[in-house]
């Protein structure tokens, strides 16, 4: 009976590791403003982004700078070649970082009394105001940024997922506790407690192994989902690998350290054997 009950609690505390684990990761990486604004800022860099982002910066750029008709053949190049050479501006970087921190303010925090979208948005508006300000100098205009340009990146079904990703970020520390009381409790009822404490770091090892292979599945499903727009779509792609590269990197840590209790654990029943 104690073994049968040492095993149950054994299960249980590996399954809580594991939903701690994920919150975790969540909490930090997506959930928390500058988490987010990290995970999402190799982006500045992918070329495949970048070219669907620069159709979109193009068209709010010259929608802003309301060029009258018989102004258009005269100034459309001017927007174009400054959407074309927006990258190499010294101040890219960080207006994509403030990007990405307005967009998680949309996304998941009420700012002055307002509400967030409930649903992945983009807010693009610092990338588009140093696109007119720089054809603002280039035609000796005052070309004024909009203060915000939104773009709606998630579908149908996303507000939902987006609050069970906040809710279970925020779940995290109760579950990692649960876990830890689990653990515990299957060693405190166990007859052997070495080989339990061996075979929890192995349970640990295995749950990391199934997530490292989840982790890498996440770009695929991402993929599979139907996007608003085709910038929307090369967003949620290139974001969805960045998060499969860092839950992967995450993953492996958590493999070492069950490995690592396992040997211990073997360890600690070898010298118990020894005593015998």
């Amino acid at each position: 009976m104690r073994t049968l009950a040492s095993a149950i609690l054994g299960l249980l505390a590996v399954l809580l590791t594991a939903a701690a684990f994920c919150g975790a990761w969540l909490n930090t990486n997506v959930v928390t403003e500058s988490g987010f604004v990290a995970l999402g800022a190799p982006l500045a860099e992918d070329e495949a982004f970048q070219r669907e982002l620069a159709s979109s910066l193009a068209t709010e750029a010259a929608a802003s700078a309301d060029v009258p008709e018989p102004l258009a053949d005269l100034v459309t190049p001017v927007i174009t070649s400054a959407v074309e050479n927006v990258q190499a501006l010294p101040d890219y970087p960080e207006a994509w970082s403030e990007s990405l921190r307005r967009s998680h303010v949309l996304t998941f925090s009420a700012e002055n009394g307002g509400q967030p979208s409930g649903n992945l948005t983009l807010d693009v508006a610092p990338l588009v105001g140093l696109v007119t300000e720089t054809v603002g100098s280039e035609l000796n205009v005052d070309v004024p940024a909009p203060e915000q340009v939104p773009v709606q990146i998630g579908g149908a079904g996303h507000p939902d997922l987006l609050r069970n990703v906040e809710r279970a970020g925020e779940a995290w520390p109760v579950l990692a506790l649960a876990a830890a009381a689990a653990a515990i409790l299957a060693l405190l009822t166990a007859r052997r407690r070495s080989t339990t404490f061996a075979l929890l770091g192995l349970g640990a090892a295995l749950a990391g192994a199934v997530l490292w292979f989840g982790a890498e599945r996440i770009p695929e499903q991402v993929s599979a989902q139907q996007f608003s727009s085709p910038v929307a779509s090369a967003f949620a792609n290139a974001f969805a690998g960045q998060a499969a590269t860092s839950l992967s990197a995450w993953t492996v840590a958590l493999m070492l350290a069950g490995a690592a209790v396992f040997v211990v654990g073997l360890l600690l029943r070898g010298l118990s054997a020894a005593r015998r």
